[in-house]
């Protein structure tokens, strides 16, 4: 069964979380059980110690036996432990402990005791006593007068006491580690909503915008790897809306753009065919078709250096180039085919770039061509070069019509026109000066415009000069 995001992180982290809780709750709760019996161990031979000095100064004669039994029970209460002493002179004194162990119903313990006559301390985590009638921890310890056993010390301590202080740390062991894993699992939780929202909202987007939903946004609230994977997916999204209404922009302008003189090339073909149009006229409506197939075939060319550039195909030959040259060859070149427009220029020397000199100059032409369309009769244009800073600032200037300023921001856009009715006496394609920009960018450069309606219009471009 497949199993959401959400879900496989959920269950991972929450089983790493119980594992290592678990993990760690179950040595703690082994280290506290080694440590307080080692400790009751440790006790009960500091103890038996400690009898056994008493035991050997009862043997010396400095402690009578009543002082030596209640000196044992003093400590049997004082470390609720069971001391028991056996103590004589020889062997022959001893050889009664058997039936001793076994009146006290100890008789297990007499393979311990042939270890600890025989000068072994033996220590037991866990005897049972029958006499006592519960688990113990025993300690039996010999009483040496010089290289010989004369007698011992057993202590018992019971477990249960021992049990009673270790369910306590278990209690607290346990607890914290239930409320560790409670809060683990609460932050485990947050944390794989937050992980997998922003996923889980992105595959929400994504269908919708196969669909050609544009309106889904993937909320960003920090900056992890996550947020700036929906902050990437928004911004591929609104370039993808972009680039969509792009194209509906372009094929709805191309459209409009081919109709017109597609219309009058078929209306005067078909008029002449048909013979509407006298012989002696047909040569007037002829041009006015080859001059609409001209139109079209720069409308073509334009898409398609438009395209090439916006994909990136467009190669420049790059060589230094003198931007006062090319400028002064345009306006000599305008002067001539400009009838009854004037057309100058002024610049400065020596403005050398790293340029494609064929692309600078397509870049000139567009720029005046354009300045002419909307020139008057003896207007005057302009072109200017002159180096402000590093620098080469080439203007192409006119004082024809003018733009709006609303208008302004977009004249660098395809098929934008302020006055669409005027481009169609003059031949215009809408795309001159959306080239123009896309080529000084590829120069490195920047292309800005300024224009007032009555006085004019002025288009700046920057390209760095060569070093």
């Amino acid at each position: 069964m497949d199993r959401s995001i959400f879900q496989r992180l959920l269950i991972t982290y929450l089983a790493i979380i119980i594992l290592v809780i678990g993990v760690l709750a179950v040595l703690l709760t082994h280290f506290f059980n080694h440590f307080y019996f080692d400790q009751e161990q440790q006790k009960l031979l500091d103890i038996g110690e400690q009898v056994i000095s008493q035991v050997q100064d009862c043997q010396a004669g400095k402690l009578t036996p009543d002082e030596l039994s209640q000196t044992v029970n003093i400590a049997g209460q004082t470390s609720s432990s069971r001391i028991f002493v056996f103590e004589g002179e020889s062997i022959q004194k001893l050889k009664g402990l058997g039936t001793e162990l076994e009146e006290a119903k100890e008789s297990d313990l007499l393979p311990d005791v042939q270890k600890i006559l025989s000068g072994e301390t033996v220590v037991k985590k866990k005897y049972y006593s029958s006499q006592l009638n519960t688990y113990v921890v025993f300690v039996g310890m010999p009483v040496t007068t010089g290289d010989s056993v004369n007698g011992m010390v057993l202590l018992f301590s019971p477990v249960a006491r021992i049990n009673t202080v270790l369910s306590q740390a278990y209690w607290i062991i346990w607890g914290t580690a239930l409320i560790a894993l409670l809060v683990g699992c609460l932050v485990i939780y947050w944390t794989s909503r937050r992980i997998s929202h922003p996923i889980f909202a992105a595959k929400e987007a994504a269908a919708a915008l196969a669909e050609g939903d544009f309106s889904r946004e993937i909320p960003v609230s920090g900056s992890d790897e996550v947020d700036q994977l929906s902050a990437s997916f928004n911004y591929m999204k609104g370039r993808i809306q972009q680039v969509e209404q792009m194209r509906h922009e372009l094929l709805a302008n191309v459209s409009h753009e081919l109709r017109t003189p597609l219309a009058s090339i078929r209306g005067f073909i078909q008029a002449i065919l048909e013979g509407v149009i006298p012989p002696e006229e047909e040569g007037k409506y002829l041009n006015i078709v080859i001059k609409e197939v001209d139109r079209l075939t720069r409308l073509v060319q334009d898409l398609l250096d438009l395209a090439r550039i916006r994909t990136g195909n467009i190669k420049l030959n790059k060589v230094l180039l003198d931007v006062s040259d090319l400028a002064q060859e345009v306006a000599a070149e305008f002067h001539l085919l400009a009838i009854g427009k004037k057309v100058t220029a002024a610049v400065e020397e020596d403005l050398v770039i790293k340029g494609d000199r064929d692309r600078m100059r397509q870049v000139l032409i567009n720029l005046v061509s354009n300045a002419a369309k909307y020139t008057g009769p003896h207007g005057k244009i302009h072109i200017g070069a002159r180096k402000v800073g590093s620098q080469a600032v080439i203007t192409v200037e006119d004082n024809g019509t003018g733009i709006p300023e609303e208008e302004l921001e977009y004249i660098f856009e395809k098929f934008h026109r302020v006055d669409r009715s005027r481009d169609t006496s003059t031949g215009g394609t809408g795309l001159g000066l959306a080239i123009v920009k896309e080529l000084v960018e590829l120069h490195k450069g920047t292309a800005t415009a300024w224009s007032k309606p009555g006085v004019g219009t002025k288009i700046t471009i920057e390209i760095p000069l060569c070093r």
